[in-house]
């Protein structure tokens, strides 16, 4: 018995037609490491070919790290090449090769490409965050909420857990609505997240990080407390979880890998915490923060070159932007926002 084969077929679907929009010919790289479920890589390819494009799976070892913490365990070189000579590169694969040498040089080849993140994609979170989902309420949603942030100076968060962060907007780095449309140039993500960038040197305060922290981690059974000062990472406290996560930041033996690097709002009504990132960081009421690599897409002029890169889950959090409160322990607020909220996530 297969797992939620006739869901997988409507995602790869979802994943093909509505969200890649592919065209007949493209060429289409699909990337899955050795801890890819088979089945729903085989039926995204399926899908490329009946909407008339030209399917490439490429497959290589998991590697034991994210980023170009992978390149030690994947021909990046090949893999750049593959992927930077098609249209739409789909990715999969339990450790992510974003951010990697492989996006670095597929990008030198093809400024077009369109680049559908999925890792960590299985079956069940497929269907769940890809099936039977309002996506132009949840779409409007998001547009909102990205522009009432955008707009914001200053930016205050608080949650149960601990955290009581503050910082101000970087209007020089972009924002990102994240819809799930790969049909234009650049990175997407699948919806019901948006990402956004701090002021280095204005961030500090308390993060709490009580869902999940990955990859070094997963899912957190003691939360693990950041202090933060002009950006940076300055103290690691906390039980056996936050021992490991100082652990595994010291082993680069890169300052940069204590640097901030992004906070998202997560606004997906089925996701569930699970210990996947892709999922993690899309459940409704949550911030996840990056710390580490950022392309120069996302820092400009040159972007963060630290060795890696990790998402940490905060849930439940209060959030105001100048002074105005729009999430109450993860609860949405705002009255321009409580009724679109009520009917995605009542």
């Amino acid at each position: 018995m297969k797992t939620l084969e006739f869901e997988m077929g409507q995602a790869a679907f979802a994943i093909v037609h509505d969200l890649c929009k592919v065209k007949q010919g493209e060429l289409v790289a699909i990337t899955a490491d050795s801890s890819t479920d088979e089945s729903l890589t085989n039926a995204i390819a399926g899908a490329v070919l009946a909407a008339g494009g030209k399917p490439l799976v490429l497959w290589y070892r998991t590697p034991g790290g994210v980023g170009k913490d992978a390149d030690k365990d994947v021909p990046y070189q090949s893999i750049g090449a593959a992927i930077g000579n098609s249209d739409v590169w789909i990715e999969l694969g339990g450790m992510w090769i974003l951010y990697s040498s492989a996006q670095e040089i597929a990008l030198s080849l093809n400024k077009n490409l369109r680049h559908l993140s999925l890792p960590g994609f299985e079956p069940g979170l497929a269907n769940r965050l890809l099936n039977d989902v309002d996506f132009e309420l949840l779409a409007a949603f998001q547009r909102k909420v990205t522009e009432m942030t955008k707009h914001a100076k200053h930016v205050k968060m608080t949650s149960p857990a601990g955290t009581d962060l503050e910082f101000d907007n970087d209007p020089n780095c972009p924002f990102y609505c994240e819809l799930g449309l790969a049909d234009v140039p650049g990175t997407a993500y699948p919806s019901g997240q948006i990402c956004w960038f701090h002021r280095e040197e204005t961030l500090h305060g308390t993060l709490v990080f009580d869902g999940s922290l990955c990859p070094s981690n997963g899912l957190l059974q003691t939360p693990i407390a950041l202090k933060i000062e002009k950006g940076y990472v300055t103290e690691i406290t906390g039980g056996a979880d936050a021992q490991k996560f100082e652990a595994w930041v010291e082993g680069f033996h890169d300052p940069l890998m204590r640097r901030m690097a992004h906070v998202c709002y997560g606004f997906h009504p089925k996701a569930t915490l699970c210990g996947n990132c892709v999922e993690d960081e899309r459940v409704w009421g949550g911030t996840e923060w990056g710390i580490g690599y950022l392309p120069a897409a996302d820092c400009p002029p040159d972007g963060v070159n630290a060795a890696s890169h990790c998402d940490g889950i905060c849930l439940n959090t209060s959030v105001w932007l100048d002074g105005v409160q729009v999430l109450d322990c993860g609860k949405v607020v705002h009255p321009d926002l409580v009724e679109m909220a009520q009917k995605l996530h009542p």
